[in-house]
């Protein structure tokens, strides 16, 4: 899983799976969920997104303890 902000767009993007989308459902103004063609969730896209989360508390890695992947195990 990857999460990506785009600044110039102000756009959160989490990435679940590492596919191009199919198609996108309108969860709720702004938020789109993107599925691939077998209906499984690639993606979680926010609109706005300084508006809608507090961006000063978006961390990414630096995870306590133990972090398993399917790359391996970090510390």
């Amino acid at each position: 899983m990857n999460i990506a902000y785009f600044k110039d767009v102000d756009i959160l993007y989490f990435e679940v799976l590492p596919q191009t989308a199919a198609h996108s459902w309108e969860a709720q103004p702004g938020v789109n969920i993107n599925m691939s063609e077998d209906g499984r969730i690639v993606g979680i896209e926010i609109e706005n997104a300084s508006d809608r989360v507090d961006m000063s508390v978006l961390r990414v890695g630096n995870f306590p303890g133990i972090v398993h992947s399917a790359k391996g195990t970090t510390q």
